[in-house]
C-alpha cells in the first residue's frame, strides 16, 4: 500500500502547488512609488449583453411590374426588336416519278376500201385537125417558150394537103394575140402528101403569157387583103411566156 499512497501524496503536492500559483497570479502588481505615477489608469470593461435569440427583422419586398411597359426617355434610342432569323431553306426532295405506263395497243388498221376503178389517163394534147383539106401545125425551134421582151420567138412551120391535088395559097403567117399578123409566105401552093416547111418568128413588146397561131388564107393575095379572104387559122397553137 505504500506505492498507492505515495501517488496520493504526489497529487496532493501538485494541486497545492498549483493553488498557491493561481493565488499569487490573482494579487494586484504593486510597482515602486516612482512608476506608479507613469503607468495609465486601467479601465474596467463593463459588461456587454448578449442576446441568445436574434431579433427576426421584417423585410419588405416591393412589387415589381409584370407587364407594364416602361416608356423610354426622349433621349434613349429605340432598339428595334431582334428580327427573327430566316427559316432555314427546305431542300427540295426528289419526287418520285411513276413508271411509264405502256402506251395503248394501236387498233388494227381499217380494212382497205375496195379499189375503185382508175381513173382515165389525162388526155393527150389535142393533135391539130385537117382545115380545107390541109393538117398544119407550129412548134418552138429553140425547145423552150419562154423569152424576153422583144426577143423573137421562132418557130417550125408545118403544112401538108391532105387532098391530094395542088391547093394554091395566096398569103400563109403567124397570127399572135397581139393581133400583128406576120406574112412568112405567099402566092404559093401546096401538093398533095408533101409537106410544106419554113421557119419564120417575131418579137412580143409587152410581157405575160401570150398565144401564137400558124394562120393561111387560101384565095389570092389580093383577097386575103379584102373582107372575102378564106382565112383559116390552125389550132390549138402555142403558149408563149414572155418576162
Amino acid at each position: 500500500m505504500l506505492l498507492p499512497l505515495s501517488i496520493r501524496s504526489w497529487n496532493l503536492l501538485t494541486g497545492f502547488l498549483l493553488l498557491v500559483s493561481l493565488a499569487c497570479s490573482s494579487l494586484p502588481f504593486r510597482a515602486s512609488s516612482k512608476d506608479e505615477s507613469s503607468l495609465p489608469p486601467t479601465r474596467t470593461p463593463l459588461p456587454t449583453f448578449t442576446p441568445t435569440i436574434q431579433a427576426e427583422i421584417a423585410i419588405s419586398i416591393p412589387p415589381t411590374p409584370t407587364n407594364t411597359p416602361v416608356p423610354p426617355s426622349p433621349t434613349d434610342t429605340l432598339v428595334p426588336p431582334p428580327t427573327q432569323p430566316p427559316a432555314a431553306e427546305t431542300v427540295p426532295t426528289a419526287t418520285p416519278v411513276p413508271p411509264p405506263t405502256q402506251a395503248p395497243a394501236a387498233p388494227p388498221p381499217a380494212e382497205a376500201p375496195p379499189p375503185t376503178e382508175a381513173p382515165p389517163p389525162p388526155a393527150a394534147p389535142a393533135e391539130p385537125q385537117a382545115q380545107n383539106g390541109v393538117l398544119a401545125k407550129i412548134s418552138f425551134r429553140d425547145g423552150r417558150n419562154t423569152y424576153a421582151v422583144g426577143e423573137k420567138v421562132f418557130v417550125k412551120i408545118e403544112a401538108t394537103n391532105v387532098e391530094g391535088g395542088i391547093k394554091p395559097f395566096g398569103i400563109l403567117g403567124l397570127t399572135p394575140d397581139t393581133g400583128n399578123f406576120q406574112t412568112s409566105w405567099d402566092n404559093y401552093q401546096l401538093e398533095g402528101g408533101k409537106p410544106f416547111t419554113h421557119e419564120d418568128g417575131l418579137a412580143f413588146t409587152t410581157p405575160g403569157n401570150h398565144k401564137l397561131w400558124l394562120s393561111i388564107c387560101f384565095s389570092t393575095k389580093d383577097e386575103c387583103q379584102g373582107p372575102n379572104g378564106n382565112w383559116v387559122r390552125f389550132e390549138p397553137g402555142l403558149d408563149v411566156i414572155v418576162q
